[in-house]
């Protein structure tokens, strides 16, 4: 089984009070671990999420490299561990690698929140940012767990992303 995890920006983090709504299990060494959702190494709807992810990855690039004024949460996600899709923030690129730090608290032992962390490009599962109209980019993952989650997170995730009016 494969885990991608579900997360937000630290700042929406406060703002949504993220029910898990799969089946949670937690290390007895890592309790303190972000709640996750479960998703099959299979699923074809997060498979082409990272796809697409990976696809429009020079977008994401182009915004690192050079955040437009008032851009501002650039993180991407990566499996840690080859399984569980983590947020990455406080993002800085070397060549084909990126820097950065572990935006969640991981479920497996052995990482925590704040680790320092270097991927290579091409383990990118998913990307985002906020523009300066506070609409969020990216995010292809989310929304494939906007399914597992009921409709009320999902409203509050679309509010608090800019998306309720799409």
């Amino acid at each position: 089984m494969n885990l991608h995890r579900r997360a937000y920006p630290l700042l929406l983090a406060l703002a949504i009070a993220a029910t898990p709504v799969a089946a949670q299990k937690q290390p007895a060494d890592n309790a303190d671990a972000d709640p996750i959702e479960w998703v099959e190494a299979d699923d074809p709807a997060m498979d082409a999420a990272i796809a697409q992810a990976q696809a429009t990855l020079p977008e994401w690039l182009g915004v690192l490299a050079n955040p437009p004024r008032g851009y501002a949460n650039i993180v991407f996600k990566f499996p840690l561990g080859g399984t569980e899709h983590i947020w990455v923030e406080n993002v800085r690129r070397d060549g084909d690698m990126l820097h950065g730090t572990l935006a969640n608290n991981p479920f497996q032992p052995g990482w925590a929140l704040g680790d320092r962390v270097t991927v290579p490009l091409a383990d990118v599962s998913d990307w985002a940012y906020f523009d300066a109209a506070g609409v969020a980019h990216g995010y292809r993952t989310i929304v494939v767990l906007f399914s597992q989650m009921d409709t009320a997170e999902v409203a509050a995730i679309r509010r608090n992303f800019g998306w309720s009016k799409q």
